[in-house]
C-alpha cells in the first residue's frame, strides 16, 4: 500500500526543510497545500521552494497555475484525487498551512448548487463603484461564521459568501458542514513552535524575501500580471509595488510582518480544533524526522 499523510502547520514554522528529509526517507513525492504557492511567478513573496528543493524532490501544485486564474479547494482536491488515481504505487506528503484544502480533501466539499454568475458581476460591480467594505460589512451580517477568518482584502472570498447566501438563502457557513467525497483521513503531523520562536522566524523570512528580491519580482509581474488578477491577493505584493520610497517600503514590510503573525496565529487555532493531528513542537523534538517515520511505519 502507497503511504500517503500530511505535514502541516503555520507559516514559518519549518515544514520545507522536515518534508524534503521525510520525502527522502520515504521515498514520497511532495503535494504543496499552499493557496498562494499556486501561482506562477509569485515565488520569493509566497516562499515558494526554491529551484534546489525542487530538483532534490519532485513537488505538485507548485508554481504551475497562471496568476489570472481562481484556484478554490475544489480544484486543489481534484488535481489530488486525480494524482493519485494516476500513480496508485507512489507515496505522497501533503505540505502545507492551507487547512481548508487539507480538510476539504479529507473530509469532502460542501455540495453547493451553481451559482448564477450574473449574481457574482452584480457584488463586484457594487465593489467596484462603492468599495469593498460595504460588502465586508454585509458578509458580516449575513455569515459572522463564515467572515470570522476573512481579511477586509479578501475580496474574492467576501463575494462568495454573500452570493451563496443571496441565492440559495442559506449561509456559507450551513453548506461548508455538509459535505461528500472526501478520500477519509489521512495521518496528519502538526508542526508547531513557541509564539515567539514563530514570530521572529517570520520577520526574518520577510526581510529574507527582500534581500532574495522581492521588489524586484513584483516591478516584474507588473508588467506582465494585471493587477485585478486573483494572485496580487498574496500579502505584501500589491502594497510593495505602491510603494513610492524607502520610509513606505519599510512601512508597508512591518506591516506585511504583523500580518502575517496574524495570519500565523489563525493557523495555530485552525490546525489545533479543526483537523485530528499528531502534535509536534519543533523547539524541543530533538529529532522529528524518526518521530513521523515511526508513527507511520
Amino acid at each position: 500500500m502507497p503511504i500517503v499523510f500530511a505535514l502541516v502547520g503555520a507559516t514559518g514554522v519549518g515544514k520545507s526543510r522536515l518534508s524534503l528529509e521525510l520525502a527522502e526517507r520515504f521515498n514520497a513525492e511532495i503535494i504543496g497545500v499552499d493557496s498562494r504557492q499556486i501561482y506562477k511567478g509569485f515565488a520569493i513573496g509566497t516562499a515558494q521552494p526554491p529551484a534546489e528543493d525542487l530538483l532534490r524532490v519532485k513537488h505538485h501544485l507548485v508554481d504551475f497555475l497562471n496568476p489570472r486564474q481562481v484556484y478554490s479547494a475544489g480544484d486543489f482536491c481534484a488535481n489530488v484525487k486525480k494524482l493519485l488515481s494516476e500513480n496508485p504505487d507512489q507515496n505522497y506528503i501533503l505540505v502545507g498551512g492551507t487547512g481548508l484544502y487539507l480538510q476539504s480533501l479529507m473530509l469532502g466539499l460542501p455540495q453547493l448548487p451553481k451559482i448564477d454568475e450574473s449574481v457574482r458581476r452584480s457584488f463586484e460591480d457594487e465593489a467596484s463603484e462603492f468599495g469593498s467594505d460595504s460588502l465586508y460589512k454585509k458578509a458580516k451580517s449575513v455569515d459572522p461564521e463564515a467572515m470570522e477568518k476573512v481579511e477586509k482584502n479578501n475580496l474574492q472570498r467576501i463575494i462568495r459568501i454573500l452570493e451563496v447566501y443571496q441565492s440559495t438563502g442559506r449561509k456559507l457557513s450551513e453548506w461548508q458542514k455538509e459535505r461528500v467525497g472526501g478520500i477519509g483521513v489521512l495521518p496528519v503531523f502538526w508542526l508547531n513552535r513557541s509564539r515567539e520562536n514563530l514570530y521572529a522566524r517570520i520577520d526574518a523570512r520577510v526581510d529574507q524575501m527582500m534581500a532574495d528580491g522581492w521588489m524586484d519580482e513584483i516591478r516584474s509581474l507588473a508588467e506582465s500580471v494585471p493587477l485585478d488578477a486573483p494572485a496580487w491577493q498574496s500579502l505584501g505584493y500589491r502594497e510593495l509595488l505602491c510603494a513610492k520610497d524607502g520610509n513606505q517600503v519599510q512601512s508597508v514590510l512591518e506591516e506585511v510582518k504583523r500580518k502575517t503573525r496574524n495570519y500565523a496565529k489563525r493557523q495555530l487555532t485552525w490546525f489545533r480544533w479543526q483537523v485530528k493531528s499528531t502534535e509536534i513542537d519543533l523547539d524541543t523534538c530533538g529529532n522529528p524526522t524518526d518521530l513521523v517515520v515511526k508513527s507511520i511505519v
